[in-house]
């Protein structure tokens, strides 16, 4: 073999060195691109808009208006504003921004109650007046709320865990309209109100002594609800077969019964025969009716 001089040898490994770089293969790494999305406050602020306001539920409608101006820096006007002095600017943003709530709040307004407020001059005049005008009538559901807890009424002909998470429910609508009620108070008021074929269950709850949760509450209810009715449907079966022997054995006696009337009948048949047959002839001696005649009149 030739001695091969060592320019070619150098210029093989530089070729081989360019080659592979112009040519070479990223790896198939998958990369983590970010999403260049920019968050849109207007998208969510959009979200949060309450339904049109008719008057009725006000308390709900307006814990979505306040997420719903917070979301657009607007709900700051609800507040009284700070004794000034204030800059020309902090008047413009003021300004700027009440009149964006006062726009708002018009626009979920129902088309009955716009022209009341439409006049008003300034936004915080019109939260003014909506407070003063709807605060008051949520008192008054407030009250009709508690009421409906309160003469709340479990009956025997209705699912027991279905009347108790309707009570709760109504527990629920209190705390929407900040009257809260602690969870064990919720819960012995469920049992207190469980209906009369459930008094002996609500006493046996009562002697453990020891404090229920709703939830735990629900889970009990349901446990002995489920035991009843499958104690109902057993009871059903046995009273079934109780009936089928009762009627069975009615079946027979009164088939027994037809017999002894046919005997009966055939009997009277053939004794009006014999008699029929054996005719003047005493039934009683079997003499000649004559002779039992002239003994009579002797």
């Amino acid at each position: 073999m030739d001695h091969v001089p060592v320019y070619i040898i150098l210029f093989v490994m530089f070729y081989s060195i360019f080659h592979i770089k112009m040519n070479r293969k990223m790896p198939l790494i998958p990369t983590i691109q970010k999403l260049d999305r920019a968050f849109s406050i207007v998208g969510f602020a959009a979200q949060l808009k309450p339904n049109v306001f008719d008057g009725t539920n006000y308390k709900r409608w307006v814990d979505r208006l306040e997420l719903w101006l917070t979301a657009i820096n607007v709900w700051f006007i609800t507040k009284e504003r700070p004794v000034g002095p204030h800059t020309s600017t902090e008047d413009s943003v003021y300004m700027s921004a009440d009149n964006l709530f006062k726009g708002a709040v018009i626009s979920v307004l129902a088309e009955n109650l716009i022209d009341s407020y439409m006049q008003l001059p300034s936004g915080k005049v019109v939260w003014d007046a909506l407070q003063a005008n709807f605060k008051v009538s949520n008192a008054g559901s407030e009250l009709h709320i508690m009421e409906q807890f309160y003469d709340y009424k479990m009956v025997d002909d209705r699912s027991v865990v279905e009347e108790a998470h309707e009570l709760h429910a109504l527990a629920k609508d209190l705390v929407n309209v900040k009257c809260e009620l602690p969870d064990k108070f919720v819960a012995g008021g469920i049992i207190a109100k469980l209906p009369p074929s459930w008094r002996n269950f609500a006493t046996t709850l009562k002697h453990k002594r020891q404090e229920f949760t709703v939830a735990g509450l629900f889970s009990t209810l349901d446990v002995e609800e489920k035991a009843r009715a499958k104690d109902s449907r057993a009871r059903g079966n046995e009273g079934g077969s109780s009936a089928h022997m009762v009627q069975k054995r009615n079946f027979q006696s009164h088939k027994n019964k037809g017999k002894v009337k046919v005997e009966h009948k055939s009997t009277q048949t053939t004794n009006f025969k014999k008699n029929k047959n054996n005719k003047g002839k005493c039934f009683v001696c079997g003499g000649s009716n004559k002779d039992c005649k002239d003994r009579k009149d002797s």
